[in-house]
């Protein structure tokens, strides 16, 4: 679910705890966002360590609800967000995304309908990241970018 500025009377399902995670479990967390399917042999390889390195971290998220099934759901650590960007008139909207869409953090980003010309849908590791994040987005167009909007992912289903 996804708030804006409006709140309810929502119950939270769980209450989320805080969960230890280190740099090695984040490196091995950001190689299953680009391949959720990868072998433990490679994320091994590609975060150097062992592949029962890899086996015996990937138990240990599993069982504190980090990665739940195949998918990875991050409770307790990092941020997701989406950042709804307006440019003004005359802006090439396509090499702007395309600039965006490179960057560390940006999972994707969508040109869509509506008031925002852009969308992008981001993972940082806490509000600091978010904030140097936007901050780059407004310096690498300051002429082109009009606003900006930011809604940060509370749960995902």
């Amino acid at each position: 679910m996804i708030f804006y500025t409006e709140h309810t009377n929502r119950v939270p399902k769980r209450e989320a705890a805080m969960v230890a995670v280190d740099s090695l479990d984040r490196s091995i967390l950001a190689v299953l966002r680009d391949s959720a399917r990868a072998p433990f042999v490679e994320i091994a390889s590609k975060v150097g360590v062992t592949e029962r390195t890899v086996r015996t971290r990937m138990k240990r998220l599993e069982e504190e609800g980090v990665v739940r099934g195949y998918t990875i759901r991050e409770a307790g650590i990092g941020l997701t967000a989406l950042v709804r960007i307006k440019v003004g008139p005359g802006t090439e909207i396509g090499s702007l995304a395309g600039e965006f869409a490179g960057w560390d953090g940006v999972e994707c980003v969508y040109e869509i309908s509506g008031d925002a010309d852009l969308i992008g849908i981001v993972h940082v590791d806490d509000t600091v990241a978010l904030r140097d994040l936007l901050d780059r987005v407004w310096l690498t167009a300051p002429g082109d970018i009009t606003s900006t909007q930011t809604e940060l992912v509370l749960e995902q289903y």
